[in-house]
């Protein structure tokens, strides 16, 4: 379903009037859209700024998962969770990669993400939004946290009715180009409609920045990343171009985490639950679900760097819109054999893949005794129904972790750790929680609760302290003396 609630698009108003409003939201996914019902249901007036044709944004892009700490789901299951028990998971699984990539994980948004994220749920709930399970992921949260949305086309209509507001305008196809400032203060925006015609705004109380992160830029992840993250297949709609990272930037705002643009092999973690990946011999090699940089390593370590996911028809016709995201094509054949040799893998081998996973799935077992894979398919579904598929591995970059450091009110920090009055971001735009993304389900369930508190902090005009080092006057002493001889060459 395309939803376009109460698009200006199509009303009489003219491209070139000057429109005002108390808050301004830049984009529509998650964080966008949480921010735009926060805002307006404090009776604020709401403008909200749309590239593409429709709202919802990354949201159809979402792996599934969402992760709630101390959730009514939780308590309905017995499960006792709380704020400090996910932070000291978040520590761990930072740590885990803070070797690897340079990262800065803000504890607090780390801490207000899982403070809020309870409230999430229930908003969420309280829109038609439903979960179908607890998916366990014992090596990132030591807690079952994490649930399964049973339609993740479903968060568009669940969003319409606060774009229909009367207090709410959605300019779709406008493209965000300049935020303009007075005194320090960011007081509007600057952007362009499908037409080329300018749309300036006025804002008396706060622009939201929520247009995603800046994965489909490959000449902006070039400049933070080597190789080939640079231009290799991404997450994400292809409008995460970085705009608001370099408006944002324009202004004065501290970009953080930058260089954190993680590989992966891109697919959905929805979609994996329900296949197997072999390798030319047919066989399984590492754990389909488990953690996104040690997918990588098992890929680029088998012959060719070539594997391929395997699932049947009823998966494949259930989750139809995820294998379409895949970044390369699939094959289909009536048997296994032939789907063996239409991509080079051993026929005797996959067969026995199969059916060994085949039968675990008919026992009772939590853990697949080969490679230790937890998150299986939804009632222990098999592959069993032809015709069968087969889609090729490939390793892309992850939603990017760089962003706008932030207070605790969502508000944006310049590079001298001096909030920016009038400014605001939430989602991909913000770079602190970012680096918990691999406990999963961050992503979606962060965009969601830290952009209805960025939407709460917009319409109050709110500020906040902040937290943590400065950049300005920040070193590191020398390892050699500072005194240095000065010798005059004439002395020989």
């Amino acid at each position: 379903m395309t939803i376009r609630p109460h698009a200006e698009q199509a009303s009489g108003v003219s491209p070139d009037a000057d429109l005002a409003c108390d808050v301004l939201v830049v984009g529509t996914g998650p964080g966008g859209m949480a921010a735009v019902a926060a805002a307006a249901g404090t009776g604020a007036e709401v403008h909200a700024v749309e590239s593409l044709d429709a709202i919802g944004g990354n949201s159809v892009w979402s792996t599934g998962y969402m992760a709630f700490v101390g959730s009514r789901a939780q308590a309905e299951a017995g499960i006792v969770d709380s704020v400090e028990r996910f932070v000291e998971d978040a520590e761990h699984s930072i740590g885990l990669l803070r070797d690897r990539y340079p990262m800065i994980a803000d504890p607090v948004l780390v801490r207000l993400f899982a403070e809020h994220s309870a409230a999430t749920y229930d908003d969420l709930t309280r829109r038609g939004i439903r979960f179908s399970r607890f998916i366990p992921r014992p090596l990132q949260h030591r807690t079952d946290r994490m649930l399964a949305v049973e339609d993740m086309s479903a968060f568009r209509p669940a969003f319409a009715p606060d774009f229909g507001r009367p207090n709410v305008r959605l300019f779709l196809n406008t493209t965000a180009q300049r935020l303009t400032t007075d005194g320090g203060r960011v007081t509007g925006l600057v952007a362009r409609d499908a037409a080329g015609s300018a749309r300036r705004w006025s804002v008396r109380k706060g622009v939201v920045l929520a247009t995603g992160g800046f994965q489909a830029n490959p000449e902006l992840r070039a400049r933070h990343v080597p190789g080939y993250l640079a231009r290799a297949p991404y997450l994400g709609v292809d409008t995460c171009r970085g705009d608001g990272h370099l408006m944002a930037g324009a202004v004065g705002a501290d970009l953080i985490n930058m260089a954190q643009v993680l590989p992966l092999v891109i697919v959905s973690s929805s979609l994996v639950e329900d296949c197997i990946a072999v390798n030319r011999a047919g066989r399984r090699f590492h754990d389909e679900a488990g953690p996104y940089e040690r997918r990588v390593d098992a890929l680029q370590s088998q012959p060719g760097r070539e594997a391929w996911y395997i699932f049947d028809d009823p998966t494949d016709r259930r989750k139809r819109q995820l294998v379409a995201q895949m970044p390369r094509p699939g094959v289909s054949a009536p048997d296994l054999a032939t789907l063996a040799g239409m991509i080079g893998a051993d026929p005797q081998g996959l067969a026995a893949s199969v059916r060994d996973w085949n039968a675990f799935l008919a026992g009772t077992g939590d853990r697949e005794p080969g490679f230790g894979r937890v998150i299986l398919p939804e009632g222990r579904r098999p592959i069993v129904a032809a015709p069968f598929h087969a889609v090729p591995m490939v390793v892309g970059s992850n939603f990017v972790a760089g962003g706008l450091r932030v207070n605790a009110a969502m508000q944006a920090i310049d590079v001298f750790g001096q909030p920016i009055d009038g400014l605001y971001a939430a989602g991909d735009t913000l770079g602190g929680l970012n680096p918990t993304a691999e406990l999963g389900g961050m992503r979606l369930c962060g965009g969601f609760t830290l952009g209805r508190l960025a939407g709460e902090s917009a319409a109050r005009g709110a500020s906040a302290p902040v937290e943590g080092p400065a950049l300005q006057g920040a070193y590191l002493p020398s390892m050699i003396g500072t005194r240095i001889a000065l010798v005059d060459i004439r002395d020989g």
